[in-house]
């Protein structure tokens, strides 16, 4: 760990590779086939994915490895909110899910230790419902207000560059970064159109959550 006068860098050194082993890519597809869902743009679903497993996620590897990896656009769709409106995910390929539960598997060791103990979502091991009672327990020491508030379209707002700035303070490989990077700016496929993305991370990718709650 190196302190600069305000920061502290801790070195991971191997977390690239400890991300591309072969059994850190396979426990990544078990989450991927245990969440199930719909196919991505390629139309290979988890079941077809399964039986080629083997062959794909040495493939996987070696493009990662090589640098010539590159993660297909999320296919958009879209999901009516309870109270109206439309909320817009991204349904990533299974390979690409694949691959951001892998990194996603590495970093949240890492960063759940450093996030708020008042943080509730998107965290493992934590629901709403121990958000709900911790509000009360706040009450009841004598707070008199509860605040809740969104912020509207926060997924879609992220800065790219703040994002990896963020993310630099902690890990610093940057092969990690520039990987995510790539991931971030994948683009999305709206009706056979492909929009690339000038900010924001997507909603529907297993990565997304952790990435929001590190911004």
């Amino acid at each position: 760990m190196i302190s600069t006068g305000q920061q502290e860098f801790k070195f991971y050194d191997g977390l690239f590779e400890e991300i591309l082993s072969l059994e850190n890519l396979n426990e990544a597809f078990r989450k991927v086939k245990s969440n199930k869902g719909a196919p991505g743009i390629d139309g290979v679903t988890v079941d077809k994915f399964a039986e080629i497993k083997e062959k794909e996620i040495v493939k996987l590897k070696q493009e990662v490895e090589n640098w010539t990896y590159k993660p297909s656009p999320v296919k958009r769709v879209e999901i009516p909110k309870p109270n109206g409106g439309i909320r817009l995910l991204g349904i990533p390929t299974v390979r690409d899910r694949t691959l951001q539960f892998a990194i996603k598997q590495k970093l949240e060791p890492i960063y759940e230790p450093i996030f708020s103990d008042n943080s509730y979502g998107f965290r493992p091991g934590r629901s709403q419902e121990q958000a709900i009672t911790k509000a009360r327990d706040i009450v009841s020491s004598g707070k008199e207000y509860v605040i809740d508030m969104d912020l509207s379209k926060f997924f879609d707002r992220i800065n790219h560059d703040r994002l990896i700035h963020r993310l630099g303070e902690t890990i610093t490989d940057k092969r990690i970064s520039r990987l995510i990077g790539i991931s971030l700016r994948s683009g999305i496929m709206d009706k056979g159109e492909l929009i690339p993305p000038e900010e924001g991370t997507v909603q529907g990718s297993p990565l997304g959550p952790l990435l929001s709650n590190i911004v």
